[in-house]
């Protein structure tokens, strides 16, 4: 399967590095300098994840990622020369999927886009029959356009937060640790922190709850987590 990938990166080196050597896995890479030529390229160019560096000249990656979480569906995984918990975090809380400090190998890059595009793909076909599954009346997700509905109106989630979602909707009622989880959605060879997870459930609750305040994804204290 043919996959645009997009690389935001102001240092030359670094986003040159970074573009043949995806190029030379397969990928059609368009590479750009700055927040301003990624914002108008996306658009025509609809690629199926972002490499995107935190420092950027006219924008922080921050920001980027807010508008990439809120306008589009797809993977972003941040470059960053800063190894601070807190970028970790508010990155995810953004909607990145992955997080790599430099100075980095470029083989580890290569895995973490293929396990990112893998998890992607591997979510495209559920095996369900119908088209769609309905969480409660306000709530329904189409399984065909992996899109998730409130009412008549699309919830815009990021491809890990659908997959976090599908693969609890497919083991409903049944609880999984925070390991399990791990293993299961982001996969063995994914190298990270457990808070990643935490990140992502706290995300899909506050943009699944309903009117009422009810939410379906419930926490068992020293356990994990289960959709009810």
């Amino acid at each position: 399967m043919d996959y645009n990938i997009l690389v935001v990166e102001d240092e030359f080196s670094i986003n040159d590095i970074l573009t043949v050597a995806l190029t030379s896995e397969g990928y059609k890479v368009k590479s750009v300098f700055s927040s301003k030529e990624a914002r108008r390229l996306m658009e025509v160019y609809k690629p199926d994840l972002i490499l995107l560096d935190i420092n950027l000249p006219d924008e922080s990656g921050f920001e980027l990622c807010r508008y990439v979480n809120a306008e589009y569906k797809l993977p972003v995984i941040m470059l960053t020369a800063r190894n601070d918990v807190i970028d970790r975090v508010l990155g995810l809380e953004l909607g990145a999927d992955d997080y790599i400090t430099k100075p980095f190998n470029i083989k580890e890059v290569m895995t973490r886009v293929k396990v990112a595009l893998r998890r992607v793909e591997k979510y495209s076909d559920l095996g369900y029959s119908e088209s769609f599954v309905k969480l409660s009346k306000e709530i329904s997700i189409n399984l065909h356009s992996r899109k998730v509905f409130k009412n008549d109106e699309e919830i815009k989630l990021k491809p890990k937060e659908y997959e976090l979602l599908v693969f609890l909707l497919r083991n409903k009622n049944r609880v999984f640790s925070r390991e399990e989880i791990w293993d299961k959605v982001w996969g063995m060879d994914y190298e990270g922190e457990l808070r990643t997870i935490d990140v992502h459930v706290r995300r899909l609750r506050a943009r699944l709850q309903l009117d009422s305040g009810q939410t379906f994804i419930e926490t068992i204290f020293g356990v994990g987590y289960a959709l009810r």
